[in-house]
């Protein structure tokens, strides 16, 4: 039995997890990083680059995609199986520990290495569904961002997946559109299984395991009801706010184009970086091609003084974020599968041998909202120290006051959009003057898949 929920979008419109890698302040550092090495120098990338490519080239074909999704399924069966064996093991050897410290820590430490690399090399996987629904939804980020916001931990063997697969072999076999297994993805966390037929339209089928009411299957479909309403409408509650949703008929511009060269430079001799904008410095990393960062370091550091050391003197605030610590998943970014860079670079990125480090000069965002004719009633850093952590800059333009969000900073600082495509994002809103809506906004670009892949 399932339970089916269908948004069309209307020309207005219609149609942010489980775990987290964060580098290097983890904890376990030597593990995690023993974990990526592993990784990035077996087999399994190979795989990954496959599955990536298969995905690119055969979007509009449904048997490829859908056999994809098969190849994908009995990786994530491999991975889980092999988490659970992992951590039984673990458990053993913490009770063990007190007999025999010497031995059991040098296994713990292999065992926790072993364990986060299958936990990366799944995490590479539901990247990949990501770039599949993605692409499916046409790079509609409303759906995306709406179906990941409630924080949920995929898993593949559970007691409804036969019925989850029956469900989606069904719309596979009607041949009306795209059916993608929710359980592959990241970023479709609400539902089993989602329908993207021919027509644009969408549906989101969740496929009941027993007749059982729980409270979580309850709070399940409430989810999938405001979600829908909110996707069908263009507006809605979505938790705690209200919500629009509206399309702007912007092209966007990015320097993803400029990250991407850094990232091949950096396959030559470990590193490369480079200003991209006035806002945003971006330094790349190769780990299997970088000596050691001690080596480099000196090097890396009179460059970023040559580049960006007026920042410093001009006491700007500027934050710095790796996409290392990116690699789980973001809500508010779009995952490296769909990154326009060749295959084996977005998997670089994904299993960790490849990282970049972007510098966004928050000041400097400030300036260009000024320069534009906007008053920036409150900063970034000013709002830090209020506390507010929903809003990342306060502009106002004549009665017209708004909130730059920080899902648009992420898009700055880690897909390097243009602070100029944000400024347009909000002089389309003082245009349509009174009518505008209120609220929190939420920004589509009529054009966003020119800057995907």
């Amino acid at each position: 039995m399932a339970d089916r929920q269908q948004f069309r979008p209307p020309n207005k419109y219609s149609r942010a997890f489980g775990w987290r890698v964060s580098m290097p302040r983890s904890a376990t550092l030597k593990s995690d990083l023993g974990g990526l090495s592993l990784l990035s120098r077996s087999e399994l990338p190979d795989i990954l680059e496959d599955f990536l490519d298969i995905s690119r080239k055969r979007t509009s074909n449904r048997t490829a995609i859908s056999k994809l999704q098969l190849s994908m399924l009995q990786e994530i069966v491999f991975q889980e199986a092999a988490v659970k064996k992992y951590k039984q093991r673990l458990d053993e050897l913490r009770d063990s520990s007190a007999q025999h410290i010497g031995e059991s820590e040098a296994e713990m430490e292999a065992v926790t290495r072993e364990l986060f690399m299958f936990r990366v090399y799944a995490n590479a996987i539901r990247s990949i569904g990501d770039g599949i629904a993605w692409r499916a939804l046409d790079y509609d980020r409303a759906v995306t961002r709406l179906m990941a916001e409630q924080a949920t931990k995929q898993r593949i063997m559970s007691d409804g997946l036969m019925g989850e697969l029956l469900e989606w072999s069904i719309h596979f076999d009607k041949g009306s559109g795209v059916a993608i297994l929710n359980s592959l993805t990241n970023c479709l966390a609400v539902g089993d299984v989602t329908v993207v037929k021919d027509d644009g339209s969408a549906e989101i089928v969740e496929v009941k395991s027993s007749t059982t009411k729980s409270r979580r299957k309850i709070r399940q479909k409430q989810k999938m009801r405001e979600i829908v309403t909110l996707l069908s409408s263009g507006e809605g509650n979505a938790g705690d706010k209200e919500v629009s949703i509206e399309i702007l008929p912007i092209e966007p511009e990015s320097g993803l184009d400029k990250i991407g060269v850094l990232l091949s430079e950096a396959e030559v001799r470990g590193w490369a970086c480079d200003k991209i904008s006035n806002c945003l410095y971006v330094e790349c990393f190769d780990f299997e091609k970088m000596p050691s960062f001690d080596a480099i370091k000196t090097d890396v550091e009179k460059l970023r003084e040559r580049l960006i050391g007026n920042w410093t003197q001009n006491g700007d605030f500027v934050l710095d974020m790796n996409s290392l610590d990116l690699i789980a998943f973001s809500p508010n970014c779009a995952p490296f599968s769909i990154f326009p860079f060749p295959n084996r670079i977005c998997i670089d990125l994904l299993i960790g041998k490849k990282c970049y480090i972007s510098y966004l000069n928050q000041t400097a965002v400030a300036r260009e909202f000024e320069f534009r004719g906007w008053k920036v009633a409150r900063t970034t850093e000013q709002l830090i120290e209020d506390g507010r952590t929903e809003e990342s800059l306060l502009i106002e333009k004549g009665r017209f006051y708004a909130a730059v969000p920080p899902a648009d900073f992420m898009r700055m600082q880690m897909e390097a959009l243009r602070v100029q495509t944000v400024i347009s994002a909000f002089e389309a809103k003082v245009k349509e003057g009174p009518q505008a809506s209120s609220g929190f906004l939420l920004h589509l670009y009529e054009a966003e898949r020119i800057l995907w892949k």
